[in-house]
């Protein structure tokens, strides 16, 4: 139970009673408080629960079962943050005793299942914990999470009636889960979350040449068919790419877009646009660019947008791009450490609250470009702050404009809804399926169940 005083930016944290972790040992306000202060560590690597840097000003102990936040300001987005399955509270007792937890025979939680084998790239099972606070929570006896890259053999699984839910991140795309959902009508029902929660970009490394002079991603940005892409890959089913998510209270609409410079339609006026940009920098023809290179995650959507945008690049541009597919931890490191050209990645986002995109045009680790702009920086400080949400969306649209119009090293390829393929016999108390709001929460699997 949270409650909050002095206008928000003091939040008073009561835990339930009896809570454990699998080891036997009680969860205290102790571990609360040594998690949330671990979490905005500074100078260390902290994904996504770093978000939480820029709130928090102090965490205190006010007793055993009682936890004081106090926040530099009061700001909308703290306790949204605080419910992503990411923020996890952990066993302060383990960490202060050199435990790696790292290492899935050492993890200790205190949720609803524990985590009883792991095998990377092929499966993690959990067994139901009978000690859980919530009683008679979880419903299920276990949990197997398996790990499967390739479409085809994903499909048979399903066929088989080895899989009963895919998760939102699967290597099942949209015409895939159209046929199955087809083919299996009756068994299993597929669900799109009702709005976008996952935006898929290229990146430009602005500290190596030739990608600092930021006409030139602008000039290839321009070039991007937006139509084509959300075609070709969504099956017309996903949104075309834009900076904040499309519909949303604060983010353009569709008919907005198709008025401006790289959302035109034909593309003629935005192709000629992009080649004299192009060569006022220096590169006429544009294939004096040279070869670029472009890494990519593999999984999901990602190497198939990044073949076709490479194709728009050398149909539009006469440019030349070798698409790079490689592992994520291989991509990841490379883009962290700026060892690369150019980069196409997705991002899904925690909440629906604009300073989650912080954590991609702000001063965060997921900015890989290293692009820091001063007013749109300031921007960012000043929308997070503003707690009215007309005042804020004004600060917002002023943002959105500045990145759909002004040099940065980002292109938005497009905007995704998760979706999810699931057997007609998994229920919750709701009835059928329901979609998490994104696609870090509500993943602890409690509500579900069954039926025979």
């Amino acid at each position: 139970m949270a409650t909050d005083t002095e206008g928000g930016s003091v939040y008073i944290f009561k835990l339930h009673d009896h809570v454990k972790w699998w080891d036997g040992t009680e969860l205290t306000a102790a571990d609360v408080a040594f998690s949330l202060q671990r979490m905005i560590e500074p100078e260390q690597p902290r994904p996504r629960t770093g978000l939480l840097r820029p709130y928090i000003q102090a965490v205190e102990v006010m007793d055993r079962h009682t936890v004081q936040v106090t926040l530099h300001y009061p700001s909308p987005a703290f306790l949204q943050f605080l419910a992503v399955d990411y923020m996890k509270i952990l066993p302060k007792h383990r960490l202060e005793a050199g435990v790696d937890i790292n290492v899935w025979e050492n993890i200790v939680g205190s949720g609803p299942f524990k985590i009883t084998a792991a095998r990377r790239g092929d499966a993690v099972t959990y067994a139901r914990n009978s000690a859980y606070f919530k009683q008679g929570r979880p419903y299920v006896d276990g949990l197997t999470i398996l790990a499967i890259t390739d479409a085809g053999t994903a499909a048979a699984a399903v066929r088989a009636g080895r899989i009963q839910m895919t998760t939102g991140f699967t290597a099942l795309g949209v015409d895939d889960l159209l046929k199955l959902e087809k083919e299996l009508q009756g068994k299993y029902s597929l669900y799109w979350q009702p709005h976008v929660t996952d935006v898929w970009y290229v990146c430009a490394n602005v500290e190596k040449a030739p990608w600092h002079d930021l006409r030139l991603i602008k000039a290839l940005r321009l070039a991007t068919d937006q139509e084509e892409l959300q075609k070709g890959i969504a099956a017309g089913y996903w949104h075309i790419g834009a900076p904040f998510p499309i519909g949303s209270w604060y983010g353009s609409t569709r008919e907005e877009l198709l008025t401006l410079p790289g959302y035109r339609i034909p593309k003629d006026q935005d192709i000629a646009d992009a080649k004299a940009l192009l060569k006022a920098a220096g590169y006429d023809p544009p294939s004096k660019l040279g070869k670029r290179v472009l890494d990519v995650l593999r999984g999901s959507v990602g190497p198939d947008t990044a073949q076709l945008w490479a194709a728009q690049m050398r149909r539009n541009l006469g440019l030349e791009i070798e698409v790079r597919v490689r592992d994520a931890p291989t991509v990841i490191h490379a883009f962290t450490a700026g060892d690369y050209d150019l980069g196409l990645a997705g991002y899904g986002y925690n909440i629906d609250d604009p300073d989650d995109w912080g954590a991609i045009y702000g001063p965060g680790a997921r900015n890989w470009t290293r692009w820091k702009h001063p007013q749109f920086l300031e921007m960012l400080e000043q929308q997070s702050r503003q707690t009215d949400r007309e005042k804020r969306r004004a600060i917002l649209r002023k943002m959105e404009a500045f990145l759909l119009t002004e040099e940065n090293p980002y292109i938005q390829m497009l905007w995704k809804s998760w979706t999810y393929l699931v057997s007609d016999k998994v229920r919750t108390e709701a009835g059928t399926f329901v979609t998490p709001p994104s696609l870090q929460t509500v993943h602890k699997n409690e509500h579900l169940w069954l039926e025979k």
